[in-house]
């Protein structure tokens, strides 16, 4: 796919060249050229006080150079190619060296009821705000140093058809075989770890179906996915971590309904996970996740999201209660994965947020807290547009809570960011 995305490219260069040569106006040809395929650069220089690996390293700065491209081959051929090429920690630090990193790179067939995309894709499923328990399809990296939401995002090679049934109905459908895992910092203290991770097969294939309403007044879906967990499960934890990916299905469904000036929002998904090479017992057990909320703008530009969700395992079993030591320590790691720290885990999001200066200054304050141990995230950001092509923000990374609870373990990455961003 890479090999042919720079055959295209360079096949149309040479013609735009060619053609720029014929006209004898090569600068505004090849100008005209980098607007039809609509290309966009930035480049961003980043500090950030620590990382987001549990490692207790401070300190870095850091830069990005990102560049997207949507090209329009005919009227029914289109696409998208994003990169990245960052260099987190410029002192060049074992496991902060620069890399680069294709995002997504895709084409786009359309049909006369429908649309075909083959490639490198990322799927975000769900309506919640921040926290979508049906977001199954497409990987994040919780250890990315940039700090924005968008940035853990990465795509995933695959195949999605999204058939339009009526104006407001559309059929997606998803198939890949090659998964790829969340890049999620383990709470493994150093100890040595061996992943069992799903090769690239058709038999460890994975697939997504979502029926998906957008009337303006009351949107909905509904979904099935069957395929692998994005975080891992730990089976034992020895001397040796021995970590998997759960193979599950996941029934799941969202809605969105707005009542005046005020947005309610709902999503569930119910899990059901399919094997269990874990010795811990609540890994292998159905459970529930669901978040509801409301939002409302006041004033002009000052908005309120409040959300409450709840993990509810029926049948789980509390860690402290198992006899065996080893399914134990699994237990608790695993309740500090995926949040499911008691049978019933529920906590709150709350974001406000604000805009001044004809929109160039922005401020917001997102906040999750899990109420069963009072464990609590809380990220402040401030944006401010210099220019059209020049972006500076501030914000902070801040944990709470206990050391053995999915936010308290993470109180060493507690630190400041900052990013000057510019549009080339």
């Amino acid at each position: 796919m890479l090999r042919g995305c720079g055959v295209l490219a360079v096949a149309l260069l040479g013609s735009e060249a060619a053609r720029a040569q014929s006209s004898g106006d090569p600068g505004s040809a090849v100008a005209q050229f980098l607007s039809e395929q609509r290309i966009t650069t930035w480049a961003r220089a980043d500090y950030y006080q620590s990382s987001n690996n549990l490692d207790g390293e401070r300190n870095f700065f850091g830069g990005t150079l990102q560049a997207k491209a949507l090209p329009r081959l005919t009227d029914w051929v289109d696409g998208k190619v994003e990169l990245r090429l960052t260099a987190p920690d410029l002192r060049d630090r074992r496991g902060y060296r620069a890399q680069s990193q294709l995002l997504e790179g895709y084409t786009t067939l359309h049909f006369k009821r429908a649309d075909l995309r083959l490639g490198k894709q990322i799927l975000a499923w769900g309506r919640a705000d921040g926290i979508n328990p049906t977001d199954n399809l497409t990987p994040r990296d919780y250890r990315v140093l940039l700090p924005l939401e968008e940035d853990q995002r990465f795509g995933t090679w695959g195949a999605r058809l999204d058939t339009y049934l009526s104006q407001a109905l559309t059929l997606e459908m998803f198939a890949s075989t090659f998964f790829e895992p969340a890049r999620f910092p383990l709470p493994t203290g150093g100890a040595d770890v061996v992943i069992q991770q799903p090769g690239h097969s058709v038999r460890n294939g994975e697939v997504g179906v979502k029926l998906n309403k957008v009337s303006g007044a009351f949107d909905w879906s509904v979904s099935y996915y069957r395929g692998y967990s994005l975080l891992p499960t730990v089976a034992s934890a020895d001397s040796v971590f021995q970590l998997y990916y759960s193979r599950m299905q996941v029934i799941g469904a969202d809605c969105v309904r707005n009542y005046g000036r005020f947005g309610f929002r709902s999503e569930f998904a119910y899990v059901l996970p399919q094997d269990h090479p874990s010795a811990d017992p609540n890994a292998t057990r159905a459970r529930l996740f669901w978040v509801s909320g409301l939002d409302r703008t006041f004033l002009e530009n000052l908005n309120l999201n409040l959300q409450f969700f709840l993990r509810w395992m029926p049948r789980y079993q509390k860690p402290g209660d198992l006899p065996d030591g080893t399914a134990r320590v699994a237990s608790e790691l695993n309740a500090i994965i995926d949040g499911q720290e008691v049978r019933a885990s529920p906590g709150i999001t709350f974001r406000v947020s604000n805009q001044w200066l004809n929109n160039t200054l922005r401020a917001e304050i997102l906040s999750l807290i899990n109420l069963a141990r009072g464990d609590y995230y809380l990220r402040p950001l401030i944006t401010y547009d210099v220019s059209d092509r020049t972006r500076v923000l501030f914000g902070a990374n801040l944990y709470g809570g206990p050391r053995d609870a999915p936010y308290g373990i993470q109180r060493p990455d507690n630190g400041l960011f900052t990013e000057i961003r510019y549009a080339l």
